[in-house]
């Protein structure tokens, strides 16, 4: 979300709110339109262009969302997690530990999180540094750059790649399936919707692929330990080896990714704030890096489908509904954010729900991406304090990813 697009108001009615519609997230009252549906209907009805009576109910205030995303017996994660999917065919995620629910959930998670704990992530600290300063010996010292293709990208995707143990020459393909997985519908990537199923089975066969290799000649990377990992004598298959690789390198770059260009945005808006971090740095990273992630909330949305008839907020919802947790309406709710429009690097307490919130699914990467963007930023701010963005971000066609094509930027 654009930071012009925080103090606009909408001339739409509730009814005319639709957040099914792809069209409705390139709009810029869009912060407005999710104010507008928190205060007038919290719970609300959404339906699929073109598609009959085929929807989803929006919940849109923080409490509701904590509410239902911790009730995984009544709200199911099993049959997609995006609203623009139904249940029927492969997807990014489909075989992973994100479309499933305890106790199979808890078995999958059992056999990959002691990889990223944070004793675990924290050796990769140096690697991570090494990546990024690499990509800022790249950027251009005069003139205008797009920080997205220069800094934003190649650091989340040369972690994974590291992580992974993906050889070099495949490096371009991984990038342009993980794009495909989320982002299919835009332009720039055809505006095919069901390329999205097709980079889906070619995403996870490769991981299948890579994880065989892993298993016959293991080596120095997450997959070779994630191929031959054990837990009260199981392993996982290859099938959800496969499903892993799919989940890990699009939804992990992706939080990268989009909060790297954000937080530059932010930075460029609000110079107060950018002037106090450079400050202290160090001291004061940990807290802006969750502003930071606040601030994008890269993933916009989670769905659930309800396994029997319920209510969210009074709103009957019955067996069967696909339901949709808007983090991003979530992460600025009054009753929960103290002037929640304002980008603020001292914000405490910061209980934002961008890596989820308490609960099962609360997001296996937070310590990774937490790692990753102390990192960027701080090397980025001490090499370039002077950076700023130069227009306001373009976003790719997705009302499942924020995800940014370009922000052009400049380092003085």
């Amino acid at each position: 979300m654009n930071c012009d697009a925080e103090t606009r108001a909408t001339t739409l009615t509730v009814d005319e709110i639709n957040l099914a519609s792809l069209e409705t997230f390139a709009r810029p009252d869009l912060v407005a339109l999710f104010e507008k549906l928190r205060r007038e209907r919290p719970v609300s009805w959404h339906r699929h262009p073109d598609s009959g009576e085929r929807g989803f109910w929006a919940v849109t205030r923080y409490e509701d969302i904590v509410r239902v995303n911790r009730d995984t017996a009544t709200f199911s994660s099993a049959q997609g997690i995006q609203v623009r999917f139904e249940g029927d065919g492969p997807r990014g995620g489909s075989g992973s530990m994100i479309e499933a629910d305890p106790p199979r959930h808890s078995r999958y998670r059992k056999l990959v999180a002691a990889s990223f704990m944070p004793q675990a992530v924290a050796r990769l600290e140096e690697r991570i540094r090494t990546r990024a300063r690499q990509a800022l010996d790249a950027i251009p010292s005069n003139g205008e750059f797009d920080f997205v293709a220069a800094y934003a990208t190649p650091i989340p995707m040369a972690v994974f790649y590291d992580m992974m143990g993906v050889p070099a020459a495949d490096h371009p393909r991984i990038l342009e399936l993980a794009d495909l997985l989320f982002f299919s519908a835009d332009p720039r990537f055809g505006g095919r919707q069901e390329r999205m199923r097709e980079a889906g089975l070619e995403i996870q066969a490769y991981g299948r692929e890579l994880a065989r290799r892993k298993r016959a000649q293991p080596q120095n990377d997450l997959m070779s330990g994630l191929a031959n990992a054990e837990v009260d004598g199981e392993r996982l298959s290859l099938d959800e080896l496969g499903a892993f690789f799919a989940l890990l390198g699009a939804a992990g770059a992706d939080t990268t990714r989009a909060t790297l260009a954000y937080a530059l945005e932010a930075l460029t808006a609000f110079e107060d704030q950018k002037r106090l971090w450079l400050n202290n740095l160090e001291g004061l990273a940990a807290g802006a890096v969750e502003e930071c992630v606040r601030w994008a909330t890269p993933t916009m949305h989670m769905r659930r489908t309800a396994t029997r008839d319920t209510e969210i907020a009074g709103q009957p919802v019955r067996a069967g509904d696909k339901v949709a947790l808007w983090f991003t309406s979530g992460n600025r709710d009054p009753a929960k954010f103290d002037a929640p429009h304002r980008f603020d690097i001292l914000r405490s307490p910061n209980p934002h729900m961008a890596f989820g919130m308490g609960g099962p699914h609360f997001c296996l990467g937070a310590h990774l991406a937490r790692l990753e963007l102390r990192i960027a930023l701080t090397e980025l701010l001490r090499r370039y304090p002077e950076i700023r963005s130069t227009a306001p971000a373009k976003r790719l066609r997705s009302n499942f990813i924020n995800g940014p094509s370009e922000l052009l930027a400049a380092v003085r």
